[in-house]
């Protein structure tokens, strides 16, 4: 199933997958995309779970190279065809906070955003990922008097934690929140972001609310 050469992404309308899928923008790769519906269940299917045993999506193919979760196909995409700009180089001081916020998207703002939304707010000395609030407030710290999470450099953690900020802040899971606000504003003017969301979020399937 799995392209012999060159980059496939396994994508669904209207799914996470939007991130890998900006990711591959970015970088202006060619690629092929193949559509796994998880609206129909298609991320089930036997053939799908030989590359994704979890049942999900995005998953990348490269080659003979398979990944999936949104901030490992980031990290390999940047580093494997933008290294040293989506991507900092392993020497660079930015490759710290770089990697922090690839996994802090995941790690901390998804669960939590997700249990938030379900009217779920633990405790934030048991989890590791802390309370809805402390996130919030680590966002709008690190992205306040600075355009990028890394300062004025736009990187490849831009698109893994900046991604999922846009998906929060249209469904109104984040409150208002001015430096995020402007931050998700510079994320949607970028072309790439379009492009990405065009094809996660089509037209003629979700069309704009009146």
């Amino acid at each position: 199933m799995a392209a012999r050469r060159g980059i496939t992404l396994y994508h669904s309308p209207a799914s996470r997958a939007f991130t890998a899928y900006w990711m591959l923008e970015e970088i202006g790769a060619a690629f092929d995309v193949r559509i796994v519906d998880i609206r129909k269940g298609e991320q089930k299917d036997p053939e799908y779970l030989k590359l994704n045993p979890a049942g999900k999506v995005p998953t990348l193919t490269d080659g003979d190279v398979v990944v999936s979760e949104n901030p490992a196909i980031a990290i390999y995409l940047a580093d494997r065809y933008s290294y040293g700009t989506l991507a900092p180089k392993i020497d660079d001081p930015d490759r710290g906070a770089y990697l922090k916020w690839m996994v802090y998207s995941t790690a901390v703002v998804d669960p939590v955003a997700y249990l938030h939304e379900q009217s779920i707010d633990l405790p934030g000395f048991g989890p590791g990922f802390g309370t809805f609030d402390d996130m919030v407030g680590v966002l709008s710290m690190a992205l306040k008097g600075r355009n990028w999470l890394l300062g004025e450099r736009f990187s490849a953690a831009d698109v893994v934690l900046g991604g999922t900020i846009s998906q929060l802040i249209y469904r109104k899971v984040l409150p208002d929140d001015p430096v995020l606000s402007d931050y998700n504003g510079r994320l949607t003017r970028r072309e790439a972001y379009h492009r990405a969301a065009d094809a996660t979020w089509p037209a003629h399937l979700f069309p704009p609310v009146a």
